[in-house]
């Protein structure tokens, strides 16, 4: 019996497994903490806490779509033209690749945020050309002066979702 092309294609192929994660994440004095908890080459999910601030300077990714959903506190999402998007606790703002934005945790406490990425990886640079960029279209890490970044410094022993695991 021949075999058809299809199934010579999923000879080779190695069957995706489901993943557990957990939203353990410290909380923090001052600072943010980022977490990846899962990924694929396609999808990417990270937790964040912010003591304070937050991504504080306006910046565009080039090659991700990306959604923040708070799970604790309150922030703003800022557009280049300075709009506002306040989101609270239980609600999520979809950020398309290419679109300029900042936030800021605008509630008492700690922000605790869960940040879905997808697109292709999100690296620092892709194919040679940076994706993560600032108003003025030059590079912008995350974790920099220039980016606002404070030290992060976290509250020894308490976690956000500490029965997770």
């Amino acid at each position: 019996m021949q075999k058809s092309a299809t199934a010579a294609i999923y000879k080779d192929y190695i069957q995706p497994k489901s993943q557990l994660f957990s939203l353990k994440t410290p909380y923090m004095e001052q600072g943010r903490v980022t977490q990846l908890v899962a990924e694929t080459p396609s999808l990417w999910i990270h937790t964040k806490v912010n003591a304070e601030g937050g991504e504080n300077e306006i910046h565009k990714h080039i090659t991700e779509d990306h959604a923040f959903i708070v799970l604790e506190g309150q922030m703003s999402v800022f557009d280049e033209k300075g709009g506002e998007i306040e989101v609270k606790q239980y609600q999520g703002v979809m950020i398309p690749k290419g679109a300029y934005y900042r936030y800021h945790n605008t509630g008492e406490g700690n922000l605790v945020v869960i940040r879905v990425g997808a697109g292709q990886r999100g690296q620092e640079q892709q194919a040679g050309q940076e994706t993560r960029l600032g108003a003025d279209g030059k590079p912008l890490t995350s974790g920099t002066v220039e980016n606002r970044n404070k030290p992060p410094i976290e509250k020894i022993g308490s976690f956000f979702a500490e029965a997770a695991g």
